[in-house]
Order: C-alpha cells, then structure tokens, then sequence
C-alpha cells in the first residue's frame, strides 16, 4: 500500500514537473490539474516505465494536452 501511494505522488510530480520543464501546450483543453488527475488514476495501475508514460501521454491527449 505504501509503495503504491508513493508510486502515484512519484508519478504525479513528474508528471506536474514535465508540465513547467517539458512546457505541455493544450489550446482549449481540459484544464491541465483536471486532465492530470484524470490519467494518473488512468495510469495508476500500470507498470512504470515506458508503456504507462505512452498511456499517461495518450491519455492527456485526449484531453488536449500535447508534449513538444
């Protein structure tokens, strides 16, 4: 339990930090904490690494959320 709780705030702050570093652009998206916390329970249950960030990624694309 511990380590999935810290998994998610692992995944969530990168996830937020990618946002200011990465600079997500979303031009009439959903607003971005709103389309964050919807894919990170999305996501939450996937392996870490390469396939949740893709499913992270394409899920905030559906919002409207794209990475450069």
């Amino acid at each position: 339990m511990r380590f999935r709780v810290l998994s998610i705030l692992v995944v969530a702050s990168l996830a937020f930090g990618c946002a200011h570093e990465r600079g997500w652009t979303g031009k009439g998206a959903t607003p971005f904490d709103t389309a964050q916390a919807d894919c990170d329970s999305k996501t939450r249950d996937l392996d870490v690494g390469k396939p949740r960030e893709d499913a992270f990624d394409d899920c905030m694309a559906g919002h409207g959320w794209k990475r450069p």
